[in-house]
């Protein structure tokens, strides 16, 4: 890294094989672009898959991300957190062609693949208890009835005006619906239409608890996944 006086004011842009750009400090400084990490091994190339699969579903699934991870329960706000629960935790990634050697020119997607896996893939995640919900697929209406007998006591992780939530995910048309089905006091009854454009046979269900001031939530559940994994 070197330091370069520019009596201008700040510039930006790549001038040849070098980029300026202004420190914390107010100052400028430049980089060389041979510098710049080179394409990795075949753990770093699976590691980056393995984040592009999860961040690939960002877009679509932001409306249950943002109420299953509200951030201050041990888990980051947002998509960092999900993906903090998700990378490691529900994401396979394979080589495309085993038999080829990795290639370190080549793009990590160019030689690998990641799957997720929605029976392990967290929509929400912390310190609650996982509610107690059922969930039955009307196939012929295109509706899903979710029943909970509710709870008679509290605990320290466990209150009755805790609400409950359903996320019903549909992978092929990138929808994501999430409702609110009551209180984990109550004895719940309650009926979702399915998103628009879903088929029964390839409809994810998950379920969480999130407590009354909305700073914590329970892991979610998956009550349906499709039989078949879904490809990035």
């Amino acid at each position: 890294m070197a330091e370069f006086i520019n009596p201008i004011g700040k510039i930006r842009g790549k001038f040849g094989n070098v980029i300026p750009y202004v420190g914390k400090n107010g100052k400028n400084y430049c980089r060389s672009t041979s510098l710049e990490r080179k394409a990795g091994g075949e753990g770093q190339k699976r590691q980056s898959v393995a984040f592009g699969t999860t961040a690939s579903r960002k877009r679509w699934l932001t409306s249950v991300i943002r109420l299953g991870f509200p951030g201050g329960n041990g888990y980051p706000q947002g998509f960092y957190g999900f993906t903090s629960a998700n990378v490691t935790h529900a994401v396979s990634v394979e080589k495309i062609h085993p038999e080829i050697p990795v290639n370190r020119r080549k793009k990590a997607t160019q030689e690998f693949q990641g799957t997720i896996d929605y029976g392990k893939l967290r929509v929400a995640a912390g310190q609650l208890v996982i509610p107690i919900v059922n969930a039955e697929i009307d196939t012929e209406n295109r509706k899903v009835s979710f029943t909970s007998p509710g709870i008679l006591f509290e605990s320290v992780d466990c209150f009755m005006d805790d609400r409950i939530y359903a996320a019903l995910l549909y992978e092929p048309k990138h929808r994501c619906l999430v409702k609110e089905l009551g209180k984990r006091g109550e004895i719940l009854n309650t009926t979702v239409d399915f998103p628009r454009d879903a088929t029964a046979d390839k409809l994810i269900i998950y379920v969480f608890a999130k407590n009354a001031d909305g700073k914590d939530v329970s892991d979610s559940v998956c009550l349906q996944k499709p039989e078949q994994k879904t490809l990035n």
